[in-house]
């Protein structure tokens, strides 16, 4: 290893242009490259998920898991690499996600699941899709669109055919999901009193509108020199053409479609309904990012094209109105994050000049910052990895720089004194190669092996699985390519710098800070040698004291990423009408209006056309956007805003349960936990009415406990059902059979697509359904007249049991069990001692019958898996890093020393999230992580140097003295670097400043005991355990 970095120094000094010429090269590619790296405001956390999404219009939920739902899952059980399996079944659709293991690409998932979805056995009319490759964060833009004196039908053709395509075309869009409006249709509505007058059936005019619309091709004939396309012309090409397609020829006279029915235009039957601030019904548009793309590139030409589409294409009168744009996101975070890296920067720089008093060796140290950083992103974009608030935010400079620090602090100090041998004259004419050279070499290898040692206490963040493995890794990633261009660096251009910078006046200057240090640690340190027993029980009694505090501290799993929004979810009765929520939700719409704090909101109610959002009427959806905080009159904080929020919804609305998240956070909360909630308790069996009465009895025991809101089961069983029972012998008596008479209740009450009506790029369907009064209730269903194989027609009501039944409205499947979701949050208490205190109760008061399972699922699962993992690989990194102190020192007890001094990093760390009154977090165990690496840097230093003066004779106490008062310099400005670097993330308050701060008050607050301890106990325990007489081990 000494040779190796001898090698390495020894042709920087060497070769200066080939040095500059890398430098420059690293520059220019590393700015290309941090100019080229998607910058997002948060991580895509989730593994590669493929959504399965079947439609079939009309059917039950139970019908939808029979038939669409459980062949799939059988399917797809053969999948492999898939970590979970879960399905969702509702009216007219099955949602089917599968959870691939990490490392699995978005690409093979797809074409793996699309290889076996071939293989499905579905029922004609269920078609079923997979979701574009978009992530849980890719929600980043939102808009309604404005028509004066429009319908929301015309609006919504606009949608679809119009701007859908456009939208869709911008590089990195995934897809565009419209919310709201009325599907424009062409309706024959049937008059079954005119059938019965011809004695025709539903099927015969659904059959002659099937067969009368089509264009055929005849080849070619030829005619003179030229060639012809046969074409034949029958699609319809307006009203008067559907009206005018003949039925039935009834002795030389036509039966036309106009003759039995009326045909105008109409709307599929909604499945929700979209409203903005004071417009009760609008067209919305949701853009999805591509998993992977830069969101800012993508946003910047999502804009461009908005306001072409605006400007050049729309029609007169017709305007996209954004209502959420990412960019504003991500331009808070970046700009928090900025701020707090460029006052770091110069923090840093602040204290490198205090401690060296020399322009050139702060210069010499200060441009490793950049250069390290520009190498790190240099690495990212080798990754295909993109930069975040979490990966960029809490990069600690003066841990980077630190090994720059030591070798021009170590090579200054020994020219120095060369200088003040030689004299000033005599020392500006010698070649400065030689000296620099030796102590480069000294002083390369400890600064090595601190960086790998550093770099090895990043291990167990690499280790994370799924959602902390994706938020964190990022920032492990960061932080080792920018430790090892530091490293690279510190070994090949600093040597180089000070040998040609530091050529003449090089002297320690009288620095008052640092006599000042040396005057108060010296008493210490004597004390601490002459009692060093005492000095190492008082410290270890702080380390107890400090780990009994630290077993009070509250836990989460990571603290909340203020969005500078508020995502509302209201539950209603799952027999609600759709009327009635649109009501429901507007008042509620208003009541969000009248704070000052809100900008703007949008109600959602419902789902989607396309089903990307598997939910009902009941299901109403507010996404409320707020000003910026500095703009708010009142001194409320946004967690008081949600309190007064929420009391008065609830007052105003009892029986409506309400979840507050964000919009970011609620889509990958869904995901994580697979219900439309932050965490769930999901009960596992076969049986509805007995899941639900579990459920209800757990629900009690939750209600009871401190910290618990927005707590609600997902019901399963509640939609009323009409249910027509055909019954089979009655049939039987009148010649009538099963396929006509549920064709006839397809058609009749639902309406079935015939054929379509091109107009031009659009298609829109031509669907047949009897008018409403032939189908408004149980009555007049029966009286539906159904053909019989004699020729005759018979009501409805004479071959079947027409009732109303309540049924499942939804069915909630997972590893091919049907479970029911209890979903639930955790504020105003820490997420830890809540669930440790719910699963107590729950185990305590609930006894589950054989067969039926229950789990914890969300972000607590998350915590527990991160946790676990911890305590398996930290042990394992500080046994490397045992290994590594080992080849360096050649010597078991001095890495032994060394690791010794590791605990007492925790005194501060512990101690620093107590008095802020921040829960221990996977943030702030990243941070404890990053700490101990330090920890071992400081004792490898004064380890090193203790050892250094023992070899040159001097004796035991004298050689500790000595070489702890040497350090102080480097040690306590390492220590301030690292600490001051993090300082701003401790203290910001902007939007995206909550998940730095964990970790950033750990490695400050640490860095105050850990440095102390360190240059009082270390010396302590040297003391005790070297013998008076050194005998170098080799």
């Amino acid at each position: 290893m000494n040779q190796f970095i001898k090698g390495i120094i020894t042709f920087s000094l060497k070769n200066k242009l080939m040095v500059f010429l890398g430098t420059l090269l690293i520059i220019s590619w590393g700015v290309r490259s941090f100019l080229n790296t998607p910058i997002e405001a948060f991580p895509d956390v989730i593994n590669t998920r493929i959504v399965i999404i079947t439609q079939w219009p009309g059917r039950s939920a139970e019908e939808m898991e029979k038939f669409v739902t459980i062949p799939i899952e059988t399917e797809m059980n053969v999948v492999p690499r898939k970590t979970s399996l879960r399905s969702i079944s509702l009216f007219g659709l099955s949602v089917v996600t599968l959870f691939f293991e990490d490392e699995v690409d978005d690409f093979h998932a797809r074409q793996t699941v699309a290889n076996q979805l071939v293989n499905v056995d579905l029922p004609e009319g269920a078609e079923p899709e997979i979701q574009p490759p978009s992530g849980p964060t890719g929600e980043i833009y939102r808009y309604t669109l404005e028509g004066k004196g429009q319908t929301v039908r015309y609006l919504k053709e606009i949608q679809d055919w119009v701007i859908d395509k456009r939208l869709k075309a911008v590089q990195g869009v995934a897809d565009v999901v419209s919310f709201g409006g009325e599907v424009k249709t062409y309706e024959v509505t049937l008059n079954p009193t005119n059938l019965a007058s011809y004695n025709l059936s539903t099927q015969d005019v659904f059959d002659a509108l099937q067969e009368n619309n089509g264009n055929v091709g005849g080849d070619v004939t030829e005619k003179g020199n030229q060639t012809y396309l046969v074409r034949g012309l029958g699609l319809v090409n307006s009203i008067d053409d559907i009206e005018n397609i003949i039925v039935q020829n009834i002795d030389g006279t036509p039966i036309f479609v106009k003759d039995v029915a009326r045909v105008s235009e109409g709307f599929k039957p909604r499945l929700g309904k979209v409203g903005r601030d004071n417009e009760t019904d609008v067209v919305e548009g949701i853009v999805l990012l591509r998993k992977g793309e830069n969101p800012s590139a993508v946003l910047k030409l999502l804009n461009e094209t908005i306001t072409d589409l605006n400007d050049r294409v729309l029609p007169e009168g017709v305007k996209i109105k954004v209502f959420y744009d990412r960019t504003t996101l991500v331009n808070h975070t970046t700009t928090t994050v900025m701020e707090n890296l460029v006052v770091g920067m110069l923090l840093v720089t602040f204290i490198l000049s205090v401690f060296l008093l020399d322009w050139r060796a702060t210069v010499m140290v200060a441009i490793i910052i950049p250069l390290a950083l520009l190498f790190a992103f240099i690495c990212m974009r080798i990754r295909g990895m993109s930069a975040n608030l979490l990966s960029i935010g809490a990069i600690d400079f003066g841990i980077i720089i630190d090994g720059a620090v030591v070798m021009v602090e170590g090579v200054f100090v020994y020219l120095a004194h060369k200088q003040h041998e030689m004299g000033r004259e005599r020392f500006s004419l010698v070649s400065k190669m030689g000296f620099v050279k030796k102590i480069s070499i000294e002083m390369g290898k400890p600064i090595f092996f601190s960086k790998l040692i550093i770099i090895t206490a990043l291990i167990p963040i690499f280790a994370f699985q799924k959602v902390e493995g994706k938020m964190f890794s990022p920032l492990a990633y960061t932080m080792g390519f920018a430790l090892i261009g530091a490293l690279l660096f510190t070994l090949t251009l600093v040597p180089l710098l000070c040998k040609l910078m530091l050529t003449r006046d090089v002297r320690e200057r009288d620095n008052p800070l640092v006599t000042g240090l040396s005057k108060i640690y010296t008493p210490s340190l004597e004390w601490c040698l002459r009692y060093p027993i005492k000095a190492i029980i008082i410290s270890a009694s702080l380390l107890l004291i400090s780990l009994f505090i630290g077993g009070g501290l509250g836990s989460e799993f990571l603290p909340k990423l203020n969005e500078g929004s508020i995502y509302v979810r209201a539950s209603m009765p799952q027999s609600v009408s759709f009327s009635k929520a649109n009501v429901m939700s507007e008042s509620m719409r208003h009541i969000f209006q009248k704070y000052p704090e809100v900008r703007g909101v949008i109600s959602q109610n419902g789902r989607p056309n396309d089903g990307t959002d598997p939910t009902g009427f009941f299901n109403v959806e507010f996404f409320v956007d707020l000003f910026d905080k500095e703009d708010w009159e009142r001194g409320v904080t946004k967690e008081e805003l949600i309190v007064d929020m929420q009391t008065e919804l609830e007052s105003l609305y009892p029986g409506v349960v309400f979840g507050f998240s964000q919009p970011i956070s609620d889509n990958v909360e869904e995901a994580v936990s697979g219900v439309k909630g932050e965490m769930a308790i999901k009960i596992f069996g076969d049986n509805f009415v007995k899941l639900e009465s579990i459920a209800d009895s757990v629900r009690t025991v939750m209600e009871n406990i401190d910290g618990v809101k927005d707590l609600g089961i997902f019901k399963s069983l509640g939609q009323p059902e009409l249910r027509v029972e055909l019954d089979r012998y009655r049939m039987a008596r009148y010649g009538a059979n099963v396929s006509e008479a549920n064709s006839i209740i397809e058609m009749a009450v639902g309406g079935k697509k015939a054929s379509i009506y091109y107009q031009g790029e659009r298609r829109f369907d031509i669907r047949v359904r009897y008018l409403a009064e032939y189908r408004k209730n149980e009555i007049e269903i029966g009286k539906l007249l159904v053909p019989c194989t004699n020729g005759t027609k018979i009501p409805m009501r004479e071959i079947a049991d027409i009732k109303l039944q309540t049924g499942p409205a939804f069915v909630y499947r997972e590893g091919n069990l049907r479970f029911i979701p209890i979903k639930f949050s955790v504020r105003g208490r820490d997420l830890g001692s809540t669930i440790a205190e719910a699963q107590a109760k729950v185990k305590e008061s609930i006894h589950l019958p054989k067969g039926y399972s229950m789990t914890w699922n969300g972000e607590f699962e998350n915590q527990v898996r991160a946790t676990n993992q911890l305590k398996i690989v930290v042990p394992i990194s500080i046994g490397l890093i045992f290994l590594w102190l080992f080849f360096m020192f050649n010597s078991p007890k001095y890495a032994g020393m060394v690791l010794l001094n590791v605990p007492f990093a925790l005194i501060g760390g512990i101690l620093g999230l107590f008095f802020t009154g921040i829960n221990f977090s996977i943030s702030a165990g990243v941070g404890f992580i990053a700490l101990f690496g330090v920890c071992v840097q400081n004792g490898v230093i004064l380890v090193s140097v203790f050892n250094a003066n023992r070899d040159e004779g001097m004796q035991l106490e004298d050689a500790i003295r000595r070489g702890a008062l040497s350090r102080v310099r480097p040690v306590v400005m390492t220590a301030l670097m690292a600490g001051l670097g993090l300082m701003p993330a401790a203290l910001s308050t902007g939007i995206g400043s909550e998940t730095q701060k964990p970790l950033a008050v750990v490695v400050i607050c640490g860095l105050v005991t850990a440095t102390i301890l360190t240059l009082l106990i270390l010396p302590a325990i040297y003391k005790i355990w070297q013998p008076k007489h050194f005998h170098k081990e080799e």
